[in-house]
C-alpha cells in the first residue's frame, strides 16, 4: 500500500489518500472529514503504476503555461479553456519573475498567436529574461507573412528548433480547409530549414495511433518532439472510456515497435501520468495520460511544468486542469487547493 496524499471531489482540499492493489489493478482509497471516503481505480494495472512510482521528476523542461488570450480561430468541442481577462506581459512578469527565475514561458490561450500584440508581447518576454515558446494550433502560421516575423533569436532556439508546440488531432476533427493551413505551416517550416519543438496529438481512441504512426512516418524530420495526450473529457467525465496510462503506453509499443522506442530520463522522469520516451532517430516521444480529480496523487502530478491558474496561483499541469475542471462546474472567482 502506498499512502500519498490526493483531493477531495467535493471540496478539492488536500486529503490523505492510499493506494492499493485489488485483483491487480491499482485503487485509491481516501477520506475527506467534511465529504466522507471515496474510493477509484488509479490504472487498471498496478504493476504499470508501481513501475513508473516517483516521487517529483528531475529538475529539467521547468517551464509555467500561461495563457495570454482569450479567444480562439477554432472551436474545438473538447476545449476546456473558460476565457480570461487578458494581461499584458508586465503582469506576468510581475507576477511570476522572482519566485520562477528561471523557468521559461509557454504562451497559451485561446490560441496566442490570435492577439494583437503577439509579436511585441513575446519579444518583451525574450528582453526581461524568459525563453518564451507558443502553444499554438498552427492556423495563423500557415500565413506567410506572419511565419516570416517569427524568424529570429526569440523564436528559433539555438538547436534551429522552431520554439513553437503545435497541435494536431485526427484529421476527422477538422474541415479539409483546416487541415490544409495545418499542413501548409509545416511546410513554411520545412521551407524555412527549421524543426518545430514539438508536435501534439490529442486523442480520443487509441485506434487513432494508427494515424499518427502514417504522420510521423512522413513528419518526423520536421519536429524534436512527438507528444500524444488523452484529451481532457476523457480525463473528468467518468461516463466515458478513461484511456490510462498504460493503455496509451501498451498500444504505443506495438504500433510503433520497429521504431523501437526506449523509456528515457532525459526530459524527465516518467510517472503513471507521463512518460518519456527515445525513438532509434533519437526523437523525443511523451505519451500524457492526466488523472481526474478522484484519483489524483498529488506527489505524482508535481511535475516541472506548470500552469498559471485563474486564481493567479501556479499548479503542476494536471492539477491546473483539476482547477480548470472545477471553475467550468460552477466554482466562483477559481478556488485555492490547500489545507
Amino acid at each position: 500500500m502506498i499512502e500519498t496524499i490526493s483531493l477531495c471531489p467535493t471540496c478539492y482540499r488536500k486529503i490523505p489518500a492510499y493506494v492499493y492493489e485489488k485483483d491487480g489493478q491499482a485503487w485509491m482509497k481516501k477520506e475527506c472529514d467534511v465529504h466522507g471516503k471515496f474510493e477509484s481505480m488509479c490504472e487498471p494495472s498496478f504493476k504499470h503504476w508501481s513501475n513508473f512510482y516517483q516521487y517529483g521528476t528531475v529538475g529539467r523542461n521547468n517551464s509555467i503555461i500561461i495563457h495570454i488570450h482569450n479567444k480562439c480561430n477554432m472551436n474545438c468541442t473538447w476545449c476546456y479553456y473558460g476565457g480570461e481577462k487578458i494581461h499584458d506581459q508586465q503582469y506576468f512578469d510581475c507576477l511570476l519573475h522572482e519566485p520562477y527565475k528561471g523557468f521559461s514561458l509557454m504562451l497559451s490561450g485561446g490560441e496566442p498567436t490570435e492577439r494583437k500584440d503577439y509579436h511585441e508581447f513575446t519579444r518583451q518576454a525574450f528582453i526581461r529574461g524568459w525563453n518564451p515558446s507558443t502553444i499554438t494550433n498552427m492556423i495563423n502560421l500557415a500565413d506567410e507573412g506572419f511565419f516570416q516575423k517569427t524568424l529570429n533569436e526569440v523564436w528559433v532556439d539555438e538547436r534551429n528548433n522552431y520554439k513553437f508546440a503545435m497541435s494536431f488531432q485526427h484529421p476527422k476533427n477538422y474541415s479539409k480547409e483546416i487541415l490544409k493551413l495545418k499542413l501548409q505551416a509545416l511546410e513554411n517550416i520545412s521551407k524555412a530549414g527549421l524543426r518545430a519543438s514539438c508536435v501534439m496529438f490529442s486523442i480520443q481512441s487509441l485506434e487513432e495511433l494508427g494515424y499518427i504512426r502514417d504522420f510521423y512516418d512522413n513528419t518526423k524530420h520536421l519536429y524534436s518532439m512527438l507528444r500524444i495526450r488523452t484529451l481532457f473529457h476523457n480525463w473528468k467525465n467518468v461516463s466515458e472510456k478513461t484511456l490510462f496510462q498504460s493503455d496509451l503506453h501498451d498500444a504505443f509499443l506495438k504500433k510503433f515497435a520497429d521504431y523501437t522506442p526506449v523509456q528515457c530520463g532525459d526530459i524527465e522522469q516518467s510517472t503513471p501520468y507521463g512518460m518519456y520516451l527515445r525513438t532509434r532517430e533519437c526523437r523525443d516521444v511523451s505519451l500524457m495520460s492526466a488523472p481526474t480529480v478522484h484519483n489524483i496523487d498529488y506527489h505524482l502530478a508535481s511535475r516541472p511544468v506548470h500552469m498559471l491558474g485563474q486564481d493567479g496561483r501556479c499548479y503542476p499541469v494536471p492539477i491546473a486542469q483539476i482547477v480548470a475542471e472545477g471553475i467550468s462546474m460552477g466554482w466562483k472567482d477559481g478556488f485555492r487547493i490547500g489545507g
